[in-house]
């Protein structure tokens, strides 16, 4: 192994891009032959790519923590595949929704390198029908984990635009040395985690000032349009709550005091949700800053006898279907908040993005 790693240094110094070419990590991670093996060293690959980017991989960033699982499976036995599988199928829209600068790289390789632990690292022990092709051959969505990490930690892809050469230098020949050690010392972590911080750790959220008469007098309109509906009666002596949420796709329930679910045609289901988006829109537009809710619930005791609540900061109280990251993000570009205005958790999920409304 001395000798390969000592070759593929002088391979790496010859390069006119300071690249280390796909065919020599095949033939490297081949005669390793162990997939365990493999899916370390492209775990450590991640590890170096995010040290770069110690504020966006902090130890409470969503990408992070999927690292942080895999590193935990691979060198402490943690967690199982399916697990990882979960995370991995969670973050991955996430990942892959605006990969714009080389931290988003960072953030995809780790997305690539919860595939390689599904697939035993195929991705570069079995590649298909391979026949000594560079990395450029490939798409974006096949290159392999140690790849998309050099273009992070360089700066640019080689194939696109040559870049910083001695920082993908220096990247290569950092890879062909930690091959070197991770193959003789296999359960020796070469690059140490922070542990992942998960905490549900809070700040006040000033007050909002949204809702008026005129948005009463609207949610008023929809309260008696539902009483209304022909196809179903709210039957009078019961108390109902009626809940909207909207993040990409509706979800509209109205639920009996004896737990009955109440269910309306088509046609009105989508007259009501158009009216409580449309509602949205308005509050919104007040005051942008403040952001938009998630979720409103109407508690009816009465025609007479109501109250509302509204969710725009309490991700636990929104239903889970709803929890995917790269929805709440995709909520947020289209209803961009200040940063006051913004909870933690929803921090995290857009990240160093410009999106904030100052």
């Amino acid at each position: 192994m001395i000798q390969q790693v000592e070759k593929l240094k002088e391979i790496i110094n010859q390069n006119s891009m300071g690249h280390l070419p796909l065919p020599y990590r095949v033939d490297l991670m081949k005669r390793i032959g162990n997939a365990r093996i493999v899916q370390k060293i492209l775990c450590e690959c991640c590890k170096k790519a995010c040290s770069c980017f110690s504020e966006e991989f902090g130890a409470e960033n969503l990408l992070y923590s999927a690292l942080f699982e895999i590193d935990s499976y691979l060198y402490k036995n943690k967690g199982t595949i399916e697990s990882i599988s979960v995370s991995v199928e969670r973050l991955r829209n996430y990942a892959e929704q605006s990969i714009e600068s080389c931290e988003d790289m960072a953030g995809w390789a780790i997305i690539a390198l919860g595939y390689a632990i599904q697939n035993d690292a195929a991705s570069i022990l079995e590649i298909e029908d391979y026949n000594g092709e560079d990395d450029n051959t490939f798409d974006f969505e096949s290159w392999n984990v140690d790849f998309i990490c050099s273009i992070a930690y360089s700066g640019s892809n080689p194939f696109v635009e040559i870049g910083n050469v001695e920082k993908r230098k220096e990247y290569w020949l950092w890879y062909a040395k930690m091959v070197g050690e991770v193959t003789q010392n296999p359960n020796i972590e070469h690059l140490l985690l922070s542990e992942y911080r998960s905490g549900s750790s809070s700040i006040d959220i000033p007050a909002r000032n949204q809702f008026d008469d005129t948005i009463e007098a609207q949610f008023k309109d929809i309260l008696f349009y539902i009483m209304d509906c022909k196809s179903q009666k709210l039957k009078e002596g019961l108390e109902y709550n009626i809940l909207f949420v909207s993040c990409v796709v509706d979800m509209f329930s109205i639920t009996s005091s004896k737990g009955d679910i109440i269910t309306l045609n088509t046609r009105n289901t989508d007259k009501i949700c158009n009216a409580f988006r449309n509602i949205r829109e308005l509050m919104y537009n007040k005051n942008s800053k403040q952001g938009a809710w998630f979720q409103v619930e109407m508690f009816l005791k009465s025609k007479a006898q109501y109250t509302l609540k509204f969710n725009y900061d309490n991700l636990e109280q929104i239903p889970s279907f709803f929890q995917k990251p790269d929805w709440l993000l995709e909520m947020f570009r289209e209803y961009p908040r200040s940063q006051e205005y913004t909870p933690l958790w929803l921090r995290k999920i857009v990240g160093r993005r410009k999106l904030y409304l100052t």
